[in-house]
């Protein structure tokens, strides 16, 4: 098994990717579940119109919208509960690929193995994608199941562009993880400093239209690529998707370029 680093990580993700999806199909189930309720019983967007700009921007601004399944997707899961959670994911399994192993003392021992660190690194990636994909897929199986059950029409083709979006960013803060802890062999900080990215360039993508210092800087936010056009009203852009993985390529051949120098018996 030892031979084989692919076979064994799928192996040891299994789980957390089991029960990650779950819960993110149990939530997309959840929401079109309620959109009916909300529906009925609420004036959302009376109320909306009455939060202040701040605040709107902050729960999804110009992507508000009541008037579809999918706009209600649009507004209550996709803006950050969906990219915090699948990022956050990611981010987990990245910085325990090699940051994990270091810890656990386990590394010597895989790389005293008839494989080297490039295949070892290789496989691991490939299997957090993997992961990372199979949690997307679990969502967009929840919202299908979901609209099934109550009979309601979301676009499934602009949802699923809107996860496939977030599966590009999930990989590229998987991607900055990994460097991170391929760098350093400390998982706390890879998981710490991804995050601290990850909120800080969510407020500046999100408070973009509203301060116009952010807005000039607003295009390094990995968020902006994600849904600045978005997905769910107007479909995948290439060219944001290619960004975001191409940001993803760059910290996995980061990740490679450092972890072949670094001397792992330090």
């Amino acid at each position: 098994m030892l031979r084989n680093v692919l076979l064994k990580t799928l192996r040891d993700l299994r789980w957390p990717t089991f029960w990650t999806g779950l819960g993110l199909g149990v939530l997309g189930f959840y929401f079109m579940w309620i959109i009916n309720t909300f529906e009925n019983t609420f004036d959302w967007k009376g109320l909306m119109d009455q939060f202040p700009p701040a605040m709107k921007a902050l729960v999804g601004g110009q992507l508000i919208d009541f008037s579809s399944p999918t706009g209600f997707l649009n507004m209550e899961l996709f803006p950050l509960i969906l990219p915090l959670v699948l990022a956050g994911f990611a981010t987990a399994l990245a910085s325990g690929a090699t940051a994990g192993e270091e810890a656990r003392g386990t590394l010597d021992v895989l790389l005293a193995e008839p494989v080297d660190r490039a295949r070892v690194l290789v496989e691991k990636t490939i299997a957090i994608i993997a992961g990372t994909v199979a949690v997307g897929v679990a969502l967009f199986a929840g919202i299908w199941l979901g609209a099934i059950a109550v009979g309601s029409r979301p676009d499934l083709a602009l949802v699923a562009a809107g996860v496939l979006s977030a599966i590009l960013l999930a990989l590229a803060f998987g991607g900055i993880a990994l460097a991170i802890a391929c760098a350093t062999g400390n998982r706390a900080m890879a998981i710490g400093l991804t995050g601290a990215l990850l909120v800080v360039t969510y407020f500046v993508n999100a408070l973009a239209p509203l301060v116009d210092m952010l807005d000039r800087v607003r295009w390094v936010s990995p968020f902006y690529y994600y849904i600045g056009n978005d997905p769910l009203r107007n479909g995948l852009d290439i060219g944001h998707a290619a960004v975001l993985g191409c940001v993803a390529v760059a910290a996995f051949v980061a990740a490679l370029l450092l972890f072949e120098r670094r001397d792992l018996t330090a």
